[in-house]
């Protein structure tokens, strides 16, 4: 994989939910020119996520309770919750790497902006 906008393909045990995230987020980062070489990890790792995610939310909506008796007595939420949250976290943290949350892009905008800025001021004092 030579150039920076191919796509690998993703990867067989993504079911198509994923696969189609996985699809639909790299085609739009190579569009807006920021695939490269090695992404592919992180969003197969995002998409891994989002699917394990989504998995245990459907497990959850099916459960008519949220928690089980132990056999102690104890009631204990079901570990659907569990998965899900910590899937939950974990995709969040790749999304915000891929700058995929509205307030990542305003950030990642500002720090353009400041750099394109900063390179106006640079070139104002070589001119003068």
């Amino acid at each position: 994989m030579e150039e920076n906008n191919k796509i690998p393909k993703a990867p067989s045990f993504l079911n198509k939910e994923a696969k189609d995230k996985y699809y639909n987020i790299a085609e739009m980062l190579v569009e807006e020119g920021k695939w490269k070489n090695g992404d592919d990890i992180a969003l197969i790792a995002l998409c891994s996520n989002y699917q394990r995610w989504v998995q245990a939310e459907k497990a959850i909506k099916a459960n008519k309770d949220l928690c089980f008796e132990t056999e102690s007595g104890y009631r204990q939420q079901i570990p659907e919750i569990s998965i899900a949250n910590n899937a939950m976290k974990s995709m969040l943290s790749f999304i915000k790497e891929f700058s995929l949350t509205p307030r990542e892009r305003v950030k990642l905008k500002e720090m353009m902006l400041q750099n394109s800025n900063e390179d106006e001021e640079m070139e104002d004092m070589i001119v003068k």
